[in-house]
């Protein structure tokens, strides 16, 4: 019987992964290897797994890697998201790109394949009609119309058409597309439709921006149990911390505060990045329902090391509660121990992969339960 939203994963074309398996993964796993082994790619990868009938997806997934607006273009981010030669080098090249996943588990979703390729106004690269939008031979089109935002509007608007191909368990195929254009606003346009995995992804920076963080805690104040649970973390970095709100108080943009026993209202700006990242990390776990997954990229990012184990008993204690899988990437091997140790009742709910990069393969070496117990705190071996 399948036990999470996802037990077994497979990818195959994107970005650098190739043919990677993850075998039977637990309610909480952690992905550890060197610089560029795909830890992140795996993140990403199960944000699109998780909505496969939504391919804006794509949009937020690479506006999260690059929010600062470092690339030229989010139609060059999406290129670098497919296999590339050399030739894609020159921007004028004709891009097309393809990229496949597997899963099983309480999800019914069985496959994604997933395709990509440029259009320029309307039309393909090589002068072809894109099609309608609207609904034919089947096929489900959704057409964002992401125009007027920046550029030359001299210049014809450059964009991908990508298309979604989904096998299910419950269900027959289901064919979704959708055009992402080049002059994008800043924060993409969700299409929430069909089904789907309740998915959050966090990055390294999350914590930094105001929106993320208001729009997550806004979600769960009425709730008095899980701002109990947000209060119970807030206030093992700072006992002085009594409730903890989302206000506005000159009328503008609203904005996180703590009641803080001795400063008053206090702007969560104030505080330091380890409790602003616990704060985001236990709203956004409380937003999610039974069934959901917490993708986490580098767990450890903002926390002091002698924080590890409190912050990552809690928010493994919480998700146990809740019924939402994490996987989380980490540098760290403290990061690894502080989720262990206080695990270790529980040991085999955890799971760590050590991926690796071996030619045409992406491995990932999955190390589970007691054998990762024994290898830590028995042998004192470095499971990154």
């Amino acid at each position: 019987m399948p036990k999470f939203s996802l037990d077994n994963v497979t990818m195959d074309g994107f970005r650098g992964l190739r043919n990677l398996h993850l075998a039977d993964l637990g309610m909480i796993n952690i992905l550890v290897g060197q610089n560029d082994s795909g830890k992140t790619s795996v993140l990403e990868a199960l944000s699109i797994l998780c909505n496969p009938l939504d391919p804006s997806e794509w949009a937020w997934m690479v506006y999260r890697r690059d929010f600062g607006g470092l690339d030229e273009s989010r139609l060059q981010s999406l290129r670098w998201c497919f296999p590339r030669d050399a030739r894609l080098a020159d921007p004028d090249t004709p891009f097309e790109g393809f990229c496949s996943m597997t899963c099983d588990g309480v999800f019914p979703l069985r496959k994604l394949e997933v395709s990509c390729r440029e259009i320029v106004g309307g039309l393909d690269a090589n002068g072809g009609t894109s099609g309608p939008p609207g609904t034919a031979n089947g096929e489900q089109w959704l057409d964002l119309a992401l125009n007027g935002g920046h550029g030359n509007n001299d210049e014809p608007n450059r964009g991908v058409e990508i298309v979604h191909r989904t096998e299910w368990a419950d269900g027959g195929p289901q064919t979704v597309r959708d055009r992402l254009w080049e002059r994008l606003p800043k924060y993409p346009v969700r299409q929430v439709h069909g089904k789907r995995v309740m998915a959050e992804t966090l990055t390294p920076y999350s914590y930094q921006i105001n929106r993320t963080q208001v729009r997550t805690l806004s979600r769960l104040l009425f709730d008095l149990d899980s701002r109990s649970l947000l209060l119970d973390l807030i206030q093992q970095f700072d006992t002085n911390a009594q409730d903890i709100d989302v206000v506005s108080f000159r009328g503008s943009r609203p904005a996180i505060y703590l009641n803080h026993r001795r400063l008053g209202p206090a702007p969560l700006s104030i505080f330091g990045d380890g409790l602003r990242r616990a704060v985001l990390l236990a709203s956004t776990l409380l937003s999610l329902k039974e069934g959901g997954i917490l993708l986490i990229d580098e767990m450890e990012e903002g926390i002091h090391v002698s924080g590890f184990r409190k912050v990552f008993a809690w928010l493994t204690r919480v998700a146990r509660g809740l019924g939402v899988q994490i996987v989380a990437t980490t540098h760290s091997l403290e990061a690894v121990d502080g989720v262990i140790m206080p695990n270790k009742d529980s040991i085999d709910d955890v799971v760590t992969y050590q991926l690796s990069q071996a030619g045409d393969h992406t491995r990932a070496r999955r190390i589970y339960g007691d054998l990762l117990l024994r290898l830590r705190y028995e042998s004192g071996l470095d499971v990154r």
